[in-house]
Parts: structure tokens; C-alpha cells; sequence
């Protein structure tokens, strides 16, 4: 914590910095009053003008215009809380006076109940001690609250037939007792009890109503089974509660008491001013007290009527019990309607010079009259008199002033939240108003990378430059003790100025102070920046430079000696103003302050003629009339409607128009669809979470930011081949959320892998343009012009944090395999499904962009060999479901163009793969997809990546085991058929040998009756046909299908393959089945039945010894095994 110099005491502080204005002496008042002379008036009577605004000597004066004898009069005075009412109606009591001899006049007296005055009794005294009437009013404190309950509700029945606004079945209604439920008594009893504690306490405390709209409902609920009644029943009901205290406490009818008292002053020749400061405090008596002076010709008192803007919202149609749109009643018969505070709750009064006065008086009173030295001098001027403040502190403070979420510019808040809380804390006030519930804060306007008490010192007390930037006095850091940052924008002999961004134009105008418009004569200039005098502004006169304006930002100009138009031009940086004006003539100027106001600011336009400023000129706006000047020359108005408004002045002859450009918005490095106020708010969360980590409510616009950016740059989630130039081609994304998940370290924490924002100050120059970014309406970084932005440095974090976020991707995939890379992955699931799909067993480069397609050629094993429920053909099933993802992704992964292929990639997992091919299909059984996100998917962008990465490694692991479990009995049909033929089958056979040996075998079976004739000549004819046989293939496919029972499990798919593709287009097999089987029909040829003596001579016969020789021959022809 800093130390700093203290020339106060906290009991002076509290002296005069009081809730209440009635809380100071006549004496402490009135050294601290500032003049309220900007209340708004809707109407006031009688006011010799039709002005929007009235000052308080004008409101004051026409309260005063009564005799004694005149019916009541009624001005109502409205506005938020704390907004000046009790200064204003503390100022009016001691104008009036208390009694003949003390106010301006002899006739009023002030009757002033203030919001602090909530008992009855008090009020009641207040109102007849001018008088020294003596009124018996009770304590409302010795009550018993049951009691109260119980008697009111006993009366109430009893009156019942007296009361025409309720029917008896209602009364029994609301009167009954429900233990379990609403009920009256029970209502009455506790607010009863509230009621007493809120007037017999000291704090300031709205004074609860007896029976409430919300309270009526429930109870109405639970009597009438619905909510009814509450425009007749309640409020008839609530005037019979508020009258029956009021009568037990001895006011009895209070209408009557009211009309006497008026008599009575009357009588002694006076006319009492009864000013209420706020229409709650009256309670129970209010609807009495409206009844009676809203009855015009019921009494003789001038009433100012005070009460809050949101009471008016909620309450003032039920005040006068069931008169209805009881504010049109009351407005009807009022003699003036005020406003304090505007539609935000900004006080008009206050604008910001007003502001620094108000301040700047109480300090320096209490200042004054506190007896404690300070142990070093003070720089005032450094502070503007206003120490340990300065404007700039003051200006800020009141801007941001919020009470209960919402804007609040009140005085009271002013005083109470910042002044006096800062000079009574230990802290000095750039620590003590940080974190102020009731300032909202703003972002700092200098780098985060000073100290945080710098920023604050900046933030709070530094001064907007004509180049942009931010100076402090170095007296202030003296002051507080804080060093000066060795990294500064510049030093010079009395301030520090920093490198800065304001977000706002600086209000720059230069304007005539004295002098006559006259040939020849001299007059001096201002230079204004933010309502500062400003230095060495360059001054010229029709173009050319005639000096420069001093530390008071004053310059004497000589105007020409002959008459005619000229322009007096001031410039600084980029900041530029003129004043146009005619020499030798009448002219007619119109003045706006400040010069370029933002919307919603109050302008007050100065009328000068030939350089004086002038009363009575007629002033319009865009045509309508607004009002004319007062006596200072000026007239206010709002700056609203951007972007410009046209202002035209009359007066006699002379006429004057400009056009004032309105700024909309503050200047932000980029266009933004947010309002100001929005932005800052955004900006301080920002700068509080990078600063320090602390909370970020709106998290999310940085986070976005980000986002956009880094897929604006990149295809962040996307992981393929980060070379590849060629679009469509598929990838690996990242797809949880709707764009790349951005962490924001210790507030906004994503589950799984996101891009990582830490905080630290040290990260800003990074952030902050990503911030921006977010904030803009164009999706723009920050714009040159407005921003210094290192695009090196956040490129490089960008390219960084990506590729760390893909590695981060990269790495949970591939924990999934046996170390294995992705790229390796890739090129198993290719092989084992172009495999699958025509049982190529040689893994090549080429075969990794092969598309998968089930060839026509033969039919496929899977197919015709496998039942649909077998687990391998289901497996088989999953893996190309997916069919074109191996090969997509072998695309995305190693090509870089369309037909140009990333070797270096390629080469690394191909190279991998092939040199160990057994080992990788082994471990494929291993792959472990569970607890892999379902975020990862595959497709070409990540709108359409819709295919879970997971249940593509699961099908490939599935496909693996089934593959390995692949076996002889998966190829029993193989060595079947080989066998079939193999008897027969000799490698050493010609095709001419097998047309010979064909024929003789048919020639052999000729005479035998056999079905299969027929179909063995017509293969005979295929034997014709050479150009179908091959025999040296077919003695291949032999040779490696006896060997099939030993093949592996990709190895039996490739033989499979083979062998269907052989049996679709080998003639061969067809030719030696067809041998094997006129053989085995031959051999199983049925020899009729004869005797021995028959059988002998068969076999010595030359006819069987010829078909025994004929058979002897082809066998060894044939050969076989």
C-alpha cells in the first residue's frame, strides 16, 4: 500500500460529507452548497419563461409568489434518490425561513419534513411549531404489534356495515385466521413490527407500507381462491389500516388537523411552505396529506412534493387510494412538475465542471477546518485544487457511477461512495476506488505491463494529451510514492506521459475569451483539450501562423484594421478548431461546448455577438425551436441523434447556423456492433483476467476471438498433412464445440485438449489484438491506423499454439496403437482392406491411393465362401463399411497436390510398415480405441466430419483378429479340389498330350453309360481353343495351393483370391477334373457276374488284354501321383 501525504481528519471528513443535507449546521451548508441550477422543468407557474430548465433561485421564487389566503399549491419535485432534493429543499428552508424574521420575505415559513423525520409525532411538531400549538401525538414505539393486529381487525369487522367499499362476505373473507395460510392478522402483526423498527431506527430507511400489493395478493389468494380486488378491495383496505394508526396515535383525522393548522397560520398572518422531501416519509398519514392539499381550496399551504423516480413508476397511480391515474390528477392540479435527474438517473445539475466545483468545495473545506498539517507541500495545481483528487479522478468517477447494477450520477453517491470513502480509507484513493461496488470500472488506457499501481495512477488521474497519449505530474507519483517506470513514452521536466489508448477523441476547441471584433482590434484566444487550457497550439489568422498559445493555452490576435471575414484556426497533433469571424460588422456566433460531444451529453451553446456573449437570442434545432438565450449568453441542450445536428441562431438582424458533428460512439481499433459502455465493461474483464486471473464474466468474447482468428488463419482442428495445399481431401478433426476449444487458464477451462490462455500480464501485446478481434462486427484485427499491432509476434503464437494443439491431437490418437504413428495406421488400414478386397499380399506406394472396388472378374471368396453370420464376415462387413476412409485418408496424409505426393511422409510410414509388415498386423489386434473422444472424426472439413475416428480403429482392430484367426479349415475347399485333380495332374503335360490323352479316355469310356458325356465332349472342344490355356501358370497356382495350409492370415486372403480368380479363368481345372472323373467312372465301371471258367477266359481273351494295355498306357501317360 502506498503512503501519501493527509492534511485531514476522518471526523471533519464525516462532518461535512453527511447523508442528509438537514445533517449539517445552517453554517456547514452553506460553505459547501453548490448552486442546483439545472432542474428540468415540464412546467412552472408562475415562471416569466417557457425554458426546459429552471435554476433554483427561479423554482424559489415562484414558490414565494403567494399570499397568504391562496388556495394550496403543489410542486411536485421528482428525481432518483440522492440526486440533489434534500440539498435543494435544505437550500429552500433556509431561504424561507423558519419563522417572519428569518427568510427573504416576512409572510412564508419554511416547514420542512425531511426523509429522516419518519415518526409522526416528529412530523406533526414540524408542522405546527412556527405556531406553538401544542398537539398530543403518541410514540408509535410503545405498541405492541399483536395487539395493533387484533384491534384492527375487530374494527374492521365492526365498521363493516359502514365501509361501502367491501361486501360483509369479503370482510369475513379476509379476516378469518389461517394458521396454515395467509392471513390479515398475520400480515398486519409483521409489518406492523417492520413499521415500527424503520422509524425508530437511525439509518435511512424507506418506511414500509402496513399492507403491500404483494401482501393483498397472497392474501386474496388464500380468501377468494384468486387474485381479485386489487383496484377496489386493496387500496380501500390499506386507507382503512393507515387510518386507524393514525387516529390511535392522537392525530385523529389528519385532513382536519391539516386544514386547521393552514388557518391557524393564516390567522398570524402566514403562509406555510410545507417541503417534503420525499412523499414515503409521511407513511401512514401520505394518502390524508394527498387528499387534503391535492383539494385545492382545502387549505392554504405551498407544497413542494418530493418523491423518487421509481416510487412514481411503481406507486403514484394507487396514492390516492382508488382514484384512478392518480398522477394525471396530481399533475393537473400541480403548479409546477420538476425533475432532478434524466431518464439514466444522472443528475442535469451536475454536468462536469459542476462536478469538480462540488468536489473541489467540500475539500476544500474540509481541508480547511481539519487540524492536521501535512509533513510535506502540496502541489495543488498538479491536483487542480482539488488534492488528493483531480478532475480527470472526479470526471471519471462520477461517469461510471452504478448503484445497484444500473447508472446512477447522484451527488449523494458522489460524496458519500467516492469522496468519503476514499479520504477515510487507508488506501490512497487510485487503490481505494478500485473495486468501489458503486464506480463501474474501465479498462486501464496504458499496457499492462507496468505495475498495476501505475496503471491505476494512470488510469484515474492521467490527463488525455492533443497526440493521443496520457500525462501524469511526476508530482503525483512523488506523492504516492510510486516510482517512475524506467519504460515510459516520454519524460519531461513535469510529467510522465505514456503510450496510450483512450478509445475516445479528445474534445478539442478553440474559442474567444475578450476582446471587441473590431478592425484592428486585439482579442484573446483559447486552446481548450478536454475543457484544459492547452499549450503550444498553433494559432493562425487566414492561413497564416501568428503565435502559439502559453501554458494558460491563451493567445492575443490582432484582427485586421480593414473590415471582412476571417478565420482563426488553432491545430495541435491532429486535433484542429476554427472561429469564423466579422470584422467591422454586426456578427452572430454560435459556440457549442464541448465542440464534438458524444451522444447523450449536454451541450451548452453560447450565443457571442461581435464577440460578447449575448441574452435573448433566439436559438433553433434542426428547425424547431428551442428557447432563447439567458443571461450569460448561453442555452443547453442534449446531443442526441447522431451523427450531427443544425443549430441556427437569430438575433435583430444577425443569423448564424453550424452543424455540430455528434460522436456516436468512442473510436475503438475496430468497428464494433457494442455499445461504449458495453466495450469498456468487456475490456476491464479482460484486463482484470490477464492481468491477475481473477473472474471473467464476459470470457467469452475472448475466447471467440481467438477462435475465429485461428480458423480464419488456419484449419485448426484439422490433422493431416499440415503441407498440403489440395482442398477436399479428408482429415483428422477435432470437432467438440462448434469451433477450436479455447481455454482461458483458472475461469474458463475446457475438458480435453484446447488452445491454453494463461494469464499474465506478459501476454497482453497477444491477447489483446484476439480481444479486439472478438469485439469487432467485421471480424477484423485492429485496424493500423487506431492500433500498434505486433503481427509478427501473434503470428508466430498463433503458429505455435496450433501446431501444439495438433501435436496435442496427434498424441491421444496415437496412444491408442503399439507406437505406432497415425501416417503408419494409415497405411495398415489401406493394406489389410486392398487385401481384403483383391488379396494383394505386397505392400507397395502405389497402393495406397488405390481405390477399394470388389473386381466382377471372379467372384469374391468373402462372399461365396463365407456364411453372412460368420465373425469374419462380419468383420469384413465393418472394415468396408468404411471403405473409402484408408484410402482418403492416405490422400490427406501424404499428398500434398492432387498428383503430387509427399515422399518424404510416404516413404517414413510406408518404409515402416512394409519392412515389418507380420509384426504390424499383429499389433493391430491390440488397438485400444476406448476412451478415445467421439470428438475425433474424419471428413474433409469439420462441418461435414461426421464418421467417429474410433469405430474406424475398431473396425480395423476387429477386422485384424478375425484376420489372425484365419486358418486351414477356412480353405478346406482348396485343398480339396486340388486333390481332386492332383492324382491325375502331372506339371511335365502338353496341351497336345492332354488333347491326345482326352480323347483316348473318351474313346476308352465310349461303350459305358455315362450321364456326363455329353459335358465332357463339349470340353473337349475348349481343348481346341489354345489361347485359354496357360498350363505354365495353372502348374503355379498348383504348386503354392498345396501350400496353402501353412499361408498366414493375409496371405490365405491373397490364396483365396487366387484360387477363385484360377477356377474363374484357368481351362485347366475344368479339363483335368473332367479326367478325374471319366477315370473314377471308368475304374467304377459295373463287370457283369461269371464263373470261373467264364472269367478265365475272359481274361485270356485279346480283347481284354488289349483294353488292360490301353488302360496301362494312359496312366503312364497321364501320370499323376
Amino acid at each position: 500500500m502506498s503512503e501519501y501525504p493527509i492534511d485531514w481528519s476522518d471526523d471533519t471528513v464525516r462532518q461535512y460529507l453527511t447523508a442528509e443535507a438537514h445533517q449539517k449546521s445552517k453554517e456547514e451548508f452553506e460553505r459547501t452548497h453548490i448552486d442546483i441550477d439545472k432542474l428540468r422543468a415540464d412546467y412552472l407557474f408562475p415562471h416569466s419563461t417557457n425554458d426546459e430548465f429552471v435554476t433554483q433561485e427561479e423554482f424559489r421564487d415562484a414558490i414565494l409568489k403567494s399570499n397568504t389566503k391562496d388556495d394550496n399549491r403543489i410542486f411536485i419535485l421528482r428525481g432518483e434518490t440522492g440526486s440533489g432534493k434534500s440539498q435543494l429543499c435544505q437550500w429552500l428552508e433556509y431561504q424561507i425561513g423558519h419563522d417572519a424574521t428569518t427568510g427573504i420575505d416576512d409572510t412564508h415559513v419554511a416547514l420542512h419534513v425531511s426523509r429522516s423525520e419518519t415518526r409522526i409525532k416528529d412530523i406533526v411538531e414540524i408542522l405546527t411549531e412556527p405556531l406553538e400549538m401544542d398537539v398530543n401525538v403518541r410514540d408509535v414505539g410503545g405498541l405492541d404489534p399483536e395487539k395493533v393486529a387484533n384491534a384492527m381487525l375487530a374494527n374492521l369487522e365492526a365498521y363493516n356495515p359502514m365501509l361501502e367499499s367491501f361486501t360483509e362476505e369479503e370482510i369475513q373473507a379476509l379476516v378469518e385466521d389461517r394458521p396454515q395460510s395467509t392471513d390479515l392478522r398475520g400480515i398486519l402483526e409483521e409489518n406492523v413490527r417492520e413499521y415500527q423498527e424503520a422509524v425508530l431506527s437511525d439509518d435511512e430507511e424507506d418506511i414500509p407500507e402496513l399492507i403491500t400489493e404483494d401482501d393483498y395478493r397472497d392474501l386474496s389468494i388464500a380468501a377468494f381462491g384468486m387474485a381479485e380486488g386489487g383496484d377496489t378491495i386493496f387500496p380501500a383496505l390499506q386507507s382503512f389500516i393507515d387510518q386507524e394508526l393514525s387516529s390511535k396515535l392522537g392525530v385523529g383525522d389528519f385532513q382536519q388537523r391539516l386544514k386547521e393548522i393552514s388557518e391557524e397560520y393564516v390567522a398570524q398572518g402566514l403562509r406555510p411552505v410545507l417541503i417534503c422531501e420525499d412523499l414515503t416519509t409521511f407513511s401512514v398519514l401520505k394518502e390524508q396529506l394527498l387528499d387534503h392539499i391535492f383539494q385545492l381550496d382545502s387549505g392554504h399551504y405551498d407544497v413542494v412534493l418530493g418523491w423518487t423516480t421509481g416510487w412514481e413508476k411503481d406507486n403514484v397511480d394507487t396514492a390516492l387510494g382508488t382514484n384512478e391515474d392518480a398522477q394525471t390528477y396530481m399533475k393537473d392540479r400541480a403548479e409546477g412538475y420538476l425533475s432532478t435527474t434524466d431518464d439514466t438517473g444522472q443528475a442535469y445539475f451536475l454536468t462536469d465542471d459542476v462536478t469538480v466545483e462540488l468536489t473541489k468545495q467540500y475539500l476544500s473545506v474540509i481541508r480547511e477546518d481539519s487540524a492536521v498539517a501535512a509533513d510535506t507541500e502540496i502541489p495543488e495545481a498538479d491536483f487542480d485544487g482539488l488534492y488528493p483528487f483531480n478532475a480527470e479522478l472526479v470526471k471519471r468517477a462520477y461517469e461510471n457511477l452504478i448503484q445497484d447494477g444500473n447508472e446512477r450520477r447522484t451527488p449523494r453517491l458522489l460524496l458519500m461512495r467516492i469522496v468519503r470513502e476514499c479520504l477515510t480509507s487507508t488506501k490512497p484513493p487510485f487503490e481505494a476506488i478500485d473495486g468501489n461496488p458503486y464506480v463501474k470500472q474501465f479498462p486501464t488506457p496504458i499496457s499492462l505491463d507496468y505495475p498495476s499501481e501505475v496503471q491505476s495512477i494512470v488510469k484515474w488521474y492521467g490527463i488525455p494529451t492533443a497526440e493521443g497519449n496520457m500525462r501524469v505530474p511526476q508530482s503525483v507519483f512523488e506523492l504516492f510514492d510510486i516510482p517512475i517506470p524506467e519504460r515510459t513514452g516520454q519524460v519531461t521536466e513535469t510529467d510522465v506521459v505514456f503510450d496510450s489508448d483512450m478509445g475516445s477523441t479528445p474534445d478539442f476547441r478553440l474559442r474567444q475569451i475578450d476582446g471587441q471584433i473590431e478592425p484592428g482590434a486585439t482579442i484573446t484566444v483559447e486552446a481548450l483539450l478536454n475543457d484544459r487550457p492547452e499549450p503550444d497550439v498553433e494559432v493562425t489568422l487566414d492561413g497564416s501562423t501568428v503565435g502559439y498559445t502559453s501554458d494558460d493555452g491563451r493567445l492575443s490576435v490582432t484582427l485586421p484594421n480593414e473590415e471582412g471575414e476571417v478565420v482563426i484556426g488553432g491545430e495541435k497533433a491532429n486535433l484542429n478548431d476554427t472561429l469564423d469571424l466579422a470584422v467591422g460588422t454586426d456578427s452572430l456566433a454560435l459556440v457549442p461546448t464541448p465542440s464534438s460531444p458524444n451522444e447523450g451529453e449536454t451541450v451548452q451553446l453560447t450565443a457571442r455577438v461581435n464577440g460578447e456573449p449575448t441574452a435573448d437570442v433566439s436559438v433553433e434545432r434542426d428547425d424547431e425551436v428551442l428557447g432563447t438565450t439567458g443571461e450569460g449568453g448561453t442555452i443547453e441542450l442534449t446531443a442526441d441523434d447522431p451523427p450531427s445536428m443544425s443549430l441556427a441562431a437569430e438575433y435583430e438582424e444577425l443569423e448564424d447556423e453550424i452543424n455540430v458533428q455528434i460522436a456516436g460512439t468512442k473510436i475503438y481499433p475496430v468497428e464494433t456492433d457494442y455499445g461504449s459502455e458495453t466495450v469498456d465493461e468487456y475490456r476491464f474483464d479482460y484486463q482484470q483476467w490477464v492481468s491477475n486471473g481473477e473472474e471473467y464474466a464476459s470470457s467469452t468474447i475472448l475466447r471467440d476471438g481467438t477462435a475465429e482468428l485461428l480458423e480464419e488463419w488456419y484449419d485448426p482442428t484439422r490433422l493431416a498433412n499440415p503441407n498440403s495445399s489440395t482442398r477436399g481431401t479428408k482429415g483428422i478433426y477435432y470437432t467438440r464445440g462448434s469451433q477450436i476449444p479455447v481455454s482461458l487458464q483458472g475461469v474458463d477451462e475446457r475438458t480435453g485438449i484446447s488452445i491454453e490462455l494463461s494469464f499474465g500480464s506478459e501476454y497482453d501485446q497477444i491477447y489483446e489484438p484476439l480481444f479486439w478481434h472478438g469485439i469487432s462486427a467485421d471480424g477484423e484485427l485492429p485496424y493500423e491506423d487506431r492500433y500498434d499491432l505486433n503481427y509478427g509476434l501473434l503470428r508466430n503464437w498463433a503458429d505455435d499454439s496450433v501446431a501444439e494443439f495438433k501435436q496435442g491431437m496427434r498424441e491421444r490418437i496415437e496412444d491408442c496403437f503399439e507406437g505406432w504413428t497415425i501416417e503408419e495406421f494409415v497405411v495398415v488400414a489401406q493394406y489389410l482392406l486392398i487385401n481384403a478386397e483383391r488379396g494383394e499380399t505386397e505392400l507397395t506406394r502405389d497402393l495406397m491411393f488405390e481405390s477399394y472396388g470388389i473386381s466382377n472378374d471372379y467372384p469374391h471368396p468373402f462372399t461365396k465362401r463365407f456364411d453372412r453370420n460368420n465373425s469374419f464376415f462380419e468383420a469384413f462387413q465393418g472394415l468396408t463399411n468404411q471403405s473409402s476412409l484408408p484410402t482418403d485418408l492416405a490422400k490427406g496424409f501424404f499428398k500434398i497436390k492432387e498428383n503430387f505426393v509427399d515422399a518424404k511422409r510416404l516413404n517414413e510410414a510406408y518404409g515402416a510398415v512394409a519392412n515389418d509388415l507380420e509384426t504390424y498386423l499383429e499389433e493391430a489386434m491390440f488397438i485400444d480405441s476406448d476412451g478415445l473422444p467421439d470428438a475425433y472424426k474424419v471428413g474433409s472439413t469439420r462441418k461435414k466430419a461426421t464418421t467417429k475416428l474410433a469405430s474406424v480403429l475398431e473396425y480395423v482392430r476387429v477386422y485384424a483378429q478375425e484376420l489372425n484367426g484365419l486358418g486351414p479349415n477356412n480353405v478346406e475347399y482348396i485343398t480339396d479340389t486340388v486333390e481332386k485333380i492332383d492324382t491325375w495332374y502331372d506339371k511335365s503335360h502338353s496341351l497336345h498330350q492332354l488333347q491326345e490323352l482326352y480323347d483316348e479316355l473318351l474313346e476308352i469310356i465310349g461303350d459305358l453309360d455315362v450321364n456326363m458325356r455329353n459335358t465332357w465332349e463339349k470340353q473337349r472342344k475348349c481343348l481346341e481353343k489354345k489361347d485359354r490355356f496357360h498350363l505354365g501358370s495353372f502348374a503355379k497356382d498348383i504348386e503354392q495351393f498345396r501350400e496353402v495350409e501353412s499361408a498366414s492370415g493375409h496371405e490365405l486372403i491373397g490364396l483365396m483370391h487366387e484360387f477363385e480368380e484360377s477356377r474363374e479363368t484357368a481351362a485347366e481345372w475344368k479339363i483335368y477334373e473332367a479326367i478325374s472323373e471319366m477315370i473314377e467312372i471308368a475304374q467304377n465301371a459295373d463287370v457283369p457276374e461269371i464263373d470261373n471258367e467264364r472269367e478265365s477266359e475272359v481274361k485270356n481273351s485279346e480283347e481284354f488284354r488289349a483294353l488292360i494295355a490301353t488302360h496301362d498306357e494312359i496312366a503312364n501317360i497321364i501320370g499323376g501321383e
